[in-house]
């Protein structure tokens, strides 16, 4: 068990001039109630106050934090430290086409920052790692380890390097990055792999030796990433490998839904940003680890309530990663939480402290045994136990709960489902006023609506091989006529057994639908289209821009939409369609419109009635 020394020699915020704090452990868990201190110690340990993304004219003297942070009577910098919270983790970006920066690009930034002593001195505290590696190499070459120099007096020669010197004395494989592990680009990391094996290669080219790719690909990154996701039973993938040539990927790398059969689903591609804020807290801390291939490990890794996102199989995947890809290798982890399932889905090896707030010093931090817990951790077990075994659970809350919205369901695209219930309601006189939208629908409908968010997670879902949740219901996925109608087409063309779908059925009048064919109360379906809009959505032509919105006509939308809120948008040539620009509240301008606005919805209702076998005279 290690001992972390806490020692603070200034004031901070809760926490007054002198703190000192001993914690032991290897897992250290935090708890306490909102307000107790818990962000403010994360800050202390971390030597470095958080600072929220996109802040500027930062105050470096008011950034850190004076206090000595020891392990073991060893004492840390601020290079052997990091931290994460849960508010780093919903802006992951998406894999871009990598940019082809070589080593060189990245020695060449090091000597941009070296050969300017004020940037070196000041300007470049975020990269304090990769400056150590430096000065490391300057040291063991016989050159001053702390430049203090300006390469353009003539006359100084305390150093005596010059770029080229520089640049040769470092590793080939140097990397100039930021010191946050978590910050660096996924993309960037597949490209410095994948030039590393084509430079492989072309030596191999010049030799009798043959080129071992199945071996090469052992250590690839996507080749780590897809262990780690099988080990957590993620169910998505990467390839298991990319063809390269120089600069560049021939492909952009893109994760795929996994099938039941383990093969990859690769007509539905899925972006990061298409994953939940939970599974990218845990893709967050994966990619950390492919970081730290690249440099030191560090000693001491703070997560600041990062758990706030993860549902409890996350929060069993987040202790798999902590315990065998950091506790393992050494790593001090310290973790501050509100939750109690956190609390009782912990290792056997955790250690326990909570956090109380005192007006006039600083807070407590006191250690809590885990018999304290024994209770919390029983019920919490038995809980994940019931909602592990989905179809189950599914069973048991259905007996539970009699509705007659159960067993009828219509998934829209769209990120926001209360256009379609207005309109629902007006067309059926249900409507008293837009604060009741929502409960009014669930009051009066015979079916439920439910978002997927976007036209890719609708097709993956419908496209899911095993649907046997959905048993006994009806289940209608709506596509826009816009591009969406390409994930419609894609739907209908799948080859695999598990997921085939009948022949296109119906009319743009009347809207086109497809079923599956193993489930057949499964059913997708373009919105249908109105005749105010025949000439911007056929299957002929290639400007399908249908979306709910231009249900109504050009008239009401700008009726609605005044000023500079309401613009047309040239498709074609003889073409122009309303464009509007906030369409999260579409809805509340369009409950001011009377019943017979709302006619253009009446195709969609029509089809929705037929498909979930709706009796319009039982409503």
């Amino acid at each position: 068990m290690k001992n972390i020394q806490v020692k603070l020699n200034q004031d901070f915020k809760q926490f007054k001039k002198g703190f000192e704090i001993n914690l032991n452990g290897e897992l250290i868990i935090i708890s306490g109630v909102n307000g107790s201190g818990k962000s403010q110690l994360i800050d202390i340990l971390s030597k470095t106050q958080f600072i929220e993304e996109g802040t500027s004219n930062l105050d470096l003297g008011k950034l850190y934090i004076n206090a000595e942070i020891k392990i073991d009577n060893k004492e840390l910098d601020r290079t052997e430290i990091s931290r994460r919270s849960f508010k780093n983790n919903i802006n992951i970006n998406n894999i871009a086409i990598p940019n082809p920066k070589n080593f060189q690009w990245h020695k060449e930034e090091a000597w941009k920052a070296f050969s300017d002593f004020q940037k070196w001195k000041d300007g470049t505290n975020e990269f304090s790692k990769s400056k150590s590696i430096v000065r490391k190499c300057l040291n063991k070459n016989g050159f001053k380890s702390d430049p203090n120099w300006n390469p353009n007096m003539k006359n100084n020669t305390e150093i005596g390097i010059l770029e080229d010197e520089f640049k040769k004395i470092l590793p080939d494989d140097f990397i100039w990055q930021k010191d946050d592990l978590f910050s660096n680009r996924i993309d960037e990391l597949f490209y410095e792999f994948a030039v590393k094996r084509n430079n492989e290669q072309v030596k191999m080219s010049m030799t009798s030796n043959i080129f071992d790719n199945s071996k090469y690909i052992k250590n690839a990154p996507w080749t780590i990433l897809n262990e780690v996701f099988e080990m957590l039973k993620f169910n998505y993938r990467f390839k298991k490998d990319y063809e390269f040539e120089m600069p560049n990927f021939k492909e952009k790398i893109m994760l795929y839904p996994l099938f039941s059969d383990g093969n990859l689903d690769f007509k539905s591609p899925r972006e990061l940003s298409d994953l939940s804020d939970g599974e990218k807290s845990i893709i967050s801390l994966i990619f950390a680890l492919l970081n730290e291939t690249r440099r030191p490990i560090e000693r001491l890794l703070l997560l600041d309530e990062f758990d706030n996102t993860l549902n409890p199989s996350l929060i069993e995947a987040l202790f798999k990663i902590i315990e065998d890809y950091f506790i393992k290798k050494g790593v001090v982890v310290i973790m501050t939480t509100h939750s109690p399932v956190t609390i009782s889905m912990s290792p056997e090896y955790t250690t326990y402290y909570e956090m109380f707030r005192q007006d006039n010093s600083s807070p407590k931090v006191i250690p809590v045994d885990k018999y304290q817990y024994s209770e919390l951790m029983v019920a919490n077990k038995n809980y994940y136990e019931k909602i592990q075994n989905q179809t189950q659970r599914i069973e048991e809350l259905e007996d539970i709960i009699e509705s007659k919205n159960n067993d009828k369901i219509l998934f829209v695209e769209d990120k926001y489902t209360q256009i379609y219930k207005l309109a629902w309601l007006k067309l059926n006189d249900f409507y008293s006023n837009k604060e009741n939208v929502e409960s009014d629908f669930e009051s009066y409908s015979p079916f439920k609506i439910f978002s997927k968010s976007n036209k890719d997670s609708l097709k993956g879902y419908l496209a899911n091989p095993s649907l046997d949740e959905l048993e006994g219901k009806k289940v209608v996925g709506l596509f826009d006529f816009d591009d969406a109608y390409n994930c419609f087409k894609k739907l209908l063309d799948n080859k695999n057994e598990q997921s085939k779908w009948t022949k296109k059925q119906g009319t743009e009048n009347t809207g086109l639908y497809s079923s599956r064919e193993k489930y057949s109360n499964v059913y997708a379906l373009m919105l249908p289209v109105p005749e105010h809009r025949k000439n911007i959505a056929n299957e002929e032509n290639s400007v399908n821009r249908l979306e709910i919105e231009l249900l109504f006509t050009d008239e009401e939308i700008k009726k609605m939409y005044g000023g500079n809120e309401y613009t047309t948008e040239k498709i074609i040539d003889s073409i122009s369609i309303p464009k509007i620009s906030n369409k999260k509240d579409f809805w509340r301008k369009a409950s001011n419109l009377p019943k017979e606005k709302f006619n253009g919805f009446k195709p969609l209702f029509k089809i929705i009635n037929d498909l979930l076998e709706i009796d319009e005279s039982k409503k």
